[in-house]
């Protein structure tokens, strides 16, 4: 059975120069800026999960 996953539009407001440094890795990287972006906040969770789980987060 295909679970999909429920999507929810999420709207930024970044400097430009952040908005380029994210464009041109994705370029880079030949996806696009929705699946880079994903891509930073999944990694993002994955780190701040170990960290947690290590008892080495900061808050």
């Amino acid at each position: 059975m295909l679970v999909i996953a429920k999507m929810v539009k999420v709207s930024l407001d970044l400097e430009e120069s952040l908005h380029k440094a994210i464009r041109k890795r994705a370029i880079d990287k030949g996806i696009t800026m929705k699946a880079y972006i994903v891509e930073l906040i999944e990694k993002g969770k994955s780190i701040e999960e170990s960290e947690v789980m290590e008892g080495t987060k900061e808050e």
